[in-house]
């Protein structure tokens, strides 16, 4: 089921996704769908006494970028040990 809303949008941020994305209600459904897993995994880390701030989001964002990308297979690799956690579609997708 799907409700239909309107929302007003900058020029620079309407340009881009109509430009990259095609139809703007699936992009727009597609962030919204990542805040909300984003959401709900510091939601479970604050359960476990674990407070994920944005700053320390930033920290990471930071230091990930020193090192060099990974490889097609390390990716798989790493995917194949956080499923072992549960079969959380969110984890998966990300």
């Amino acid at each position: 089921m799907t409700r239909r809303i309107t929302i007003s949008l900058p020029d620079d941020v309407a340009e881009y996704v109509e430009r990259s994305h095609g139809t703007t209600s699936g992009f727009i459904a597609d962030v919204l769908r990542r805040k909300m897993r984003v959401d709900g995994l510091r939601a479970r880390w604050a359960e476990h006494g674990y407070l994920v701030a944005d700053e320390d989001v930033e920290r990471a964002r930071c230091r990930l970028a020193a090192h060099p990308p990974i490889t097609d297979e390390q990716h798989e690799r790493n995917m194949q040990w956080l499923r072992q956690f549960g079969d959380d579609e969110g984890a998966a997708a990300a």
